[in-house]
Order: C-alpha cells, then structure tokens, then sequence
C-alpha cells in the first residue's frame, strides 16, 4: 500500500495522486507540488490515505511544502498578471488573423510559463501565435484548445438552478451525461430545461441520476394498486426527494377517495397484484382489550358498572 493524498489545482478539475512527503495533510490545506509544469500552487481534495501500489501508474511527484500567506498574495498577484495576458492574446491573435477565442490564462506559481486556453471552430495553425506571444510576454507559452465543458469550468457562472455551476464545484462525473438520464428524472424534453450554459447536458443530470435510478428500483409504478399503513390505494405520483409516494387511498367500495392524495414512504407500500386483497387491519388497542368489540348492549354497560362498584368498595375499606 502507498500512502496518497488528492491535489486540485483549479476549481472542479481533475484530482491528482501525490505523495505527501510524510505530511499530515486536511480536506482543503493549501500546498505547493512539483508538477510537470513546474510549482504549482493547490488544495487538498482528498487527505492521507492508502492505495494500493498496483493502482499507481509510475512514480508519484511529491507535496514540496505548506502553502503560506506569501504564497497566497503571490497567487493573488499572477490572478491580475493572466488578466494582462489576455489581453496581449487578443491583440495578437488579431493582429495575425488567427481565428480562435482566448477563455483563459493561467500563469504557473513559479512564473516558468504561461498557459492559454482557447475555443475554436475548426484546428486552427497557431504556431506563428505561439511564438509572439512567447516573443511579447518574454516567457514559454502553452496554448491548449477546450470543448464547451472545459470552457464553461474555467469561465464560471450560475446554473439554472440558480447556484454555483456543479463544474466548477464538484470533481468531472465518470461517467458521459446521456439523454436517458433526463427522462429517468421526468425532466421535460425542451433544451432549455437539460442544457447548462456550455449548450451540453447539465452535469447534474449525472451526479443526481443514481438517486431517481435508485429510487425507480424500489418505487412501485405510478397507477399500481398499493398497500399502505392507512390503508390500500393507487399510487398517482412520485416525490423522489422525500423518498415517497403519493397515494389515492381507496374507500371500503374499493374507489378512490374525494381527497387529496397521502405521501408515503416507498419502504411502506407493498405493490398488490391484480385480484389480491390488502392484509386486514389490526384493530385498537381499546379493541383489541375488550373495550370496544362488538358485544350485546346489557355487556357494554354492565362491564362499567361492575368496575364502578369495586372502586366503591376499595374506598370504603381504607
């Protein structure tokens, strides 16, 4: 076993395997990594823990130190420097005709080089771009093309949902986003409902699919005849947040009931076949202790009156 821990170096990107160096290192502690690229500045996303050696491609690069405020004003710093940056790159680029769209620039912690992401429509030549920008900012470039996803990550924004974009928040899904999710949620068909701001499938659609899936396993069908603590009826709906459904009770007819629908939990429906019967209700406890059977009238009121006189006797004997 090899002692790892989880690097991220911008937010919702990929988590790299290092070796802490013997480091006791927490969710979200800020380090400097050697990395293929140079010193780089990032968070811990995953603490110490151990994995197998046969899962390591290679030899790990290693956690250099703690990251300190220093290091951090530093960041801070390169953040304004990208923004110059990216405005050589646009005056370039126009300047040689290049067609492509700057998204980014990220100027590496130790200062070696300078990393520019850019969309475009086809596989434009920039090699000639490459060598005026090296020439302009007096330092190696890298330039890298990104699809609609990548692009949407490293811009940010707001989702339909209102909060922070899930690519930006969370670690890439494993798995591809297909159209089957959405109809597994219910999720209208219109573009505008299942389409993030990249003009792909959102992201959550991914990250929220096992639930409904998980959910649809247990769940009976909706119009299945169903037993319930309250009784039987017809499951109408699903609420798959309150792990739930929505249930028609039926009268003692066997028809539905002229009220508003019961949520119950899934764990407490038992899906009927057609032709069973619900198991019968266990009576109250009153019932159940002889006080509410059905008996002849004289027993109703005799049982009262027998234990009225005993309690006068108690009394009188004290």
């Amino acid at each position: 076993m090899a002692q790892v821990v989880g690097i991220v170096f911008s937010p919702g990107g990929k988590v790299y395997s290092f070796d802490p160096s013997g480091l006791e290192l927490q969710w979200s502690d800020k380090v400097i990594c050697q990395t293929a690229r140079g010193r780089e500045y990032g968070r811990v996303a995953k603490p110490n823990h151990e994995v197998p050696q046969a899962e390591l491609s290679g030899s790990l690069k290693r956690v250099m130190r703690r990251a300190t405020d220093a290091d951090a004003d530093i960041v801070e710093r390169q953040r304004e420097e990208a923004q110059t940056a990216i405005a050589v790159f646009r005056e370039v680029k126009t300047r040689l005709g290049v067609d492509l769209n700057p998204v980014r620039a990220e100027v590496v912690f130790d200062g070696s080089r300078i990393v520019f992401s850019y969309k475009s429509e086809g596989r434009p030549n920039v090699a000639r771009l490459h060598h005026e920008l090296a020439k302009e900012l007096g330092r190696q470039v890298e330039l890298r093309a990104v699809g609609p996803r990548e692009q949407a990550r490293l811009c940010g924004g707001h989702g339909l949902c209102g909060g922070q974009m899930c690519c930006t928040r969370f670690q890439s899904h494993k798995e591809p986003i297909a159209l089957r999710m959405a109809k597994d949620q219910d999720l209208p068909m219109s573009s505008g409902r299942i389409t993030g701001l990249c003009g792909r499938l959102r992201c959550c659609l991914a990250f929220e699919h096992p639930m409904y899936r998980s959910f649809r396993d247990r769940a009976p069908r909706v119009g299945a005849r169903v037993e319930t603590p309250h009784g039987a009826g017809v499951v109408t709906s699903y609420e798959v947040i309150k792990d739930a459904c929505v249930v028609e009770l039926e009268n003692g007819g066997g028809q539905p009931r002229a009220s508003r629908g019961l949520e119950v939990a899934i764990d407490d429906c038992r899906e009927l076949a057609e032709g069973d019967q619900p198991t019968p209700r266990r009576a109250p406890t009153a019932q159940r202790d002889g006080q509410g059977q059905d008996e002849p009238t004289g027993a109703k009121s005799e049982q009262p009156a027998k234990r009225r006189r005993r309690r006068r006797r108690r009394r009188k004997q004290s």
